[in-house]
């Protein structure tokens, strides 16, 4: 399952907000400190079309996303999206992945979660976890509450998810034929 959580995210990762504001750093909007996460975001954008176009539409937002991989409390658990903070020309989001899992498991859980910040991205009012549940309530299902915080899901994210990994299998699949 994957899911946004609302509770405050405290992860810090190495650089923080400010590498987040240096646009030479990096160009995309969609970042980690992991250089094994940046490949596995560049292999995911060559071989889906789709999560391309998930990390274009971020890129064309105010919201910066960090990525990494962590163990979840839980082993159903294959992702997660919650809040950071937010400037007066940002929001800063943290997606983390489950671990271990393999790369084009984690690409579609990665893209599924991709959808949940644009769904974020497009709603300028969400500025806080508070204001993250709320919008969650309103748009998604709740799939669990208790630690780390209530969980919801939206049938959005989901079929983007499967969709990318149509698309990963079907990259595969032809790759091993040349």
């Amino acid at each position: 399952m994957r899911h946004v959580w609302t509770g405050v995210c405290l992860l810090l990762l190495a650089g923080g907000a400010a590498a987040a504001e240096d646009p030479l750093r990096e160009q995309t909007h969609v970042r980690s400190e992991s250089a094994d996460i940046r490949r596995m975001i560049a292999e995911a954008a060559t071989r889906s079309a789709t999560f391309r176009g998930l990390v274009d539409a971020i890129d064309e937002t105010d919201v910066i996303v960090y990525v990494r991989i962590r163990q979840l409390p839980s082993q159903t658990l294959e992702g997660r999206t919650g809040f950071l903070g937010v400037t007066p020309k940002r929001r800063f989001l943290a997606i983390e992945l489950a671990c271990p899992r393999t790369v084009d498991a984690q690409i579609a859980t990665l893209a599924h979660e991709l959808q949940h910040v644009v769904e974020i991205a497009h709603a300028p009012w969400v500025l806080s976890p508070r204001t993250l549940r709320e919008y969650y309530e309103a748009i998604g299902m709740e799939v669990t509450a208790g630690p780390p915080g209530r969980m919801f899901e939206t049938r959005a994210a989901a079929a983007i998810g499967e969709h990318v990994r149509r698309e990963m299998n079907s990259s595969s699949t032809s790759a091993s034929r040349h």
